[in-house]
């Protein structure tokens, strides 16, 4: 392909672990953006709330929160459940395999099953690239690693797993029946994995439901300024033209959801106490059946991230979610008598004036700190080293949740209007615009034509550099430099921070700055009032003659 296409693009859906990188040896241009959306997704999340949110999970619902346990759990039930064909045909091979030698004829059935399934069930990423010839290091490294973990409290695997290794892990090249194995295995396991983690695992585990994204880990809350400085300056240097996803069309739920959902990391407290008071107003809901606190609390969550949302697409969504997570219910499998007590039990929740009120008093304080948090992440979007890439209708807020409803249709007439409407506006007449969406696409409109303007700001060999703030409220901004001409500064975890930034402070590069939202300009240290006062976040950009 990259010889028919010698200079185009070429991007992979590839889904990443979180610690593992795409191959250097790729002739493309990046990834779709799931890496990118699992960085930036983590952002808007405090991770010294983590444990305070686990509790009132686990305390609440009675679910294990073991996320590796759960995932392994879940995709030995899939693999039986689903793949169970493939699985038999993989012991077909193997079992022939072995039966050429002396030394492995004896293997059994059984035991060799059992090894194909548990290596299929902890393999740590998505897939491997093992070719007839060749072995990369880093493919190997993996091989080992599972085959290690495989064999944790199985010895009676043992001869099994030195068998199956012997070619999974070897340097040197596969035979004819050994490549088939190989082949159909790597086929086998990112399916597995897929069905077991995003479709089954990212339902059931519910403890922040703004971490179950595709291509992120659910157990992993929040991320540290210089973890992310890292990746992005490894897109710099090395994927410079990869694609930047927040939203696409299997995101379980939109950008805009998940910035609101997270704030609960920055409300642990008022989170838990409202768990329990809505939970004892909507008992009656129940109808004197037995509660499924694990629905109710992905639920809240859900009315959270999405509000206002009508009781029709809301038990539309439940149903899915509770069809995914495969507990209680299934597709395949589907338990009237289940479903209907959620439908019941969300009747009953839309019919309480009383929760709505509660609700709506929960909600309210969030918005606007939700807002800011999409901005945020759509201005990093615009300006990170690598091409942003918009899902349709994430040009105003959007607060869509899964298929189908992620696929509605989008009012085009709309935002050209809107589009039309921006073009001459000022930050403080957009800023008295929020509901309508007008800020996002007014700063989206603004930042594009900055990079058509001066492309030498966003280009291949243009640098990323942090910028560490100074003072007490250091943690609570980001900002960085795209080349010389351009800095980007969004705050963060703006609802705990209720604009008391005190001393916190941005040491600028030499010469004098304008914020191309305000035309405010900027030099030395840029207090955070002068940064965010008329609008939200920031992009610098460098005066011309500025020494």
């Amino acid at each position: 392909l990259r010889q028919l296409l010698p200079k185009g693009r070429i991007y992979l859906e590839k889904i990443l672990d979180n610690e593992e990188r795409l191959r250097e040896d790729w002739p493309v241009d990046g990834t779709v953006g799931y890496d990118f959306l699992s960085k930036v997704n983590r952002l808007w999340m405090d991770d010294q709330k983590a444990d305070a949110l686990t509790s009132a999970y686990s305390d609440f619902t009675g679910h294990p929160v073991n996320f590796p346990a759960l995932v392994r759990e879940k995709k030995r039930e899939i693999i039986e459940a689903i793949f169970d064909g493939d699985l038999e045909r993989l012991t077909d091979l193997a079992q022939r395999l072995a039966r050429a030698s002396w030394r492995t004829r004896d293997l059994s059935r059984r035991h060799l099953r059992e090894a194909i399934k548990r290596l299929t069930t902890l393999l740590s990423v998505y897939r491997t690239y093992r070719t007839e010839a060749v072995l990369d290091e880093t493919d190997r490294r993996i091989f080992n690693e599972t085959l290690a973990a495989a064999r944790v409290g199985a010895p009676e695997l043992d001869a099994a797993f030195d068998f199956l290794g012997a070619f999974l892990a070897s340097l040197h090249p596969a035979g004819r029946d050994e490549e088939n194995f190989i082949a159909r295995w790597q086929q086998l396991a990112p399916a597995v994995t897929a069905k077991g983690v995003e479709d089954t695992t990212f339902y059931c585990y519910d403890r922040l439901v703004s971490c179950n994204e595709v291509g992120a880990q659910a157990s992993l809350m929040g991320i540290s300024a210089g973890k992310f400085h890292e990746f992005c300056h490894h897109l710099a240097e090395r994927w410079p033209h990869t694609l930047l996803a927040t939203s696409t069309h299997d995101t379980k739920r939109s950008e805009d959801v998940r910035a609101r959902i997270s704030i609960l990391t920055e409300a642990s407290s008022r989170w838990g106490e409202a768990l329990h008071q809505w939970s004892r107003l909507n008992a009656p809901a129940w109808k004197n059946r037995a509660p499924d606190r694990h629905a109710e609390y992905l639920l809240y969550q859900t009315l959270i991230g999405a509000w206002p949302i009508d009781r029709d697409r809301c038990w539309q969504y439940m149903l899915k979610a509770c069809r995914e997570a495969k507990i209680m219910t299934s597709w395949h499998e589907p338990n009237a008598g289940y479903e209907e007590s959620i439908r019941d039990f969300i009747d009953g929740v839309f019919a309480s004036p009383e929760f709505i009120a509660e609700l709506e008093r929960f909600v309210g304080p969030l918005i606007r700190p939700g807002r800011v948090n999409s901005l945020a992440q759509t201005l990093i979007k615009l300006t990170a080293p690598g091409v942003p890439d918009f899902y349709q209708g994430t040009e105003l807020w959007d607060l869509s949740l899964v298929d189908p409803d992620n696929r509605r249709p989008v009012d085009f007439e709309r935002r050209r209007e809107l589009l039309h409407r921006c073009r001459a506006l000022s930050a403080a007449e957009v800023a008295a615009n929020w509901d309508s969406g007008l800020p996002k696409l007014w700063m989206i409109a603004r930042v594009l034509e900055l990079r058509r303007l001066q492309p030498q700001c966003f280009a291949r060999h243009s640098a990323y550099r942090p910028i560490v703030a100074q003072g007490a409220r250091v943690g609570h901004l980001l900002a960085y430099q795209r080349g010389e001409c351009v800095i980007a500064v969004v705050p963060r975890f703006t609802f705990s921070l209720a604009g008391e930034w005190e001393d916190t402070r941005l040491p600028l590069p030499g010469g004098r700055w304008k914020n191309i939202f305000t035309a405010a300009t900027l030099a030395d240290d840029a207090a955070p009032a002068a940064l965010f006062g008329a609008f939200p976040v920031a992009l610098l950009v460098k005066e011309e003659g500025g020494a």
